[in-house]
């Protein structure tokens, strides 16, 4: 569905705010969180390891100007920027804008409660190997 602008639009609710040659971002008219958005790239890529060329240059700053404008537009503190592509293989980042007391809860609320901790030596380990993947 959302390979097809019109029917994820359709059936979010949504409305395109935004675009350029690369990039799209539509608003969400409904639900608990005004300024809810999706920004998707145009070209159908199915998740964000996936960026190459123009669009991996282009990512983080469309994602500063996008978050910015719903920041500012809502009067929120900040914007919230995820992505969740388990579900659905077509890259978009889910935008909200949150304001103090608002529907969102943010930081540990997006765990199940009753998550473990995953052990500090696991913790080091991907620090680690992440760090030796990008040449740190």
């Amino acid at each position: 569905m959302l390979c097809d602008p019109a029917i994820a639009d359709a059936h979010f609710d949504r409305v395109r705010v935004w675009e350029d040659e690369l990039w799209r971002l539509s608003a969400v008219l409904r639900g608990p969180v005004p300024g809810f958005a999706h920004l998707e790239p145009r070209r159908h890529i199915p998740h964000i390891t996936d960026l190459d060329g123009a669009e991996a240059a282009t990512f983080g700053p469309v994602l500063a100007r996008v978050t910015r404008a719903l920041r500012d537009a809502t009067g929120a503190e900040l914007t919230y920027a995820c992505v969740f592509g388990d579900h659905v293989a077509h890259l978009h980042v889910n935008l909200a804008p949150h304001r103090a007391g608002d529907a969102l809860q943010g930081g540990p609320g997006l765990l199940a409660p009753e998550a473990a901790e995953a052990p500090p030596q696991v913790h080091a380990a991907t620090a680690d190997a992440v760090r030796r993947l990008l040449g740190g």
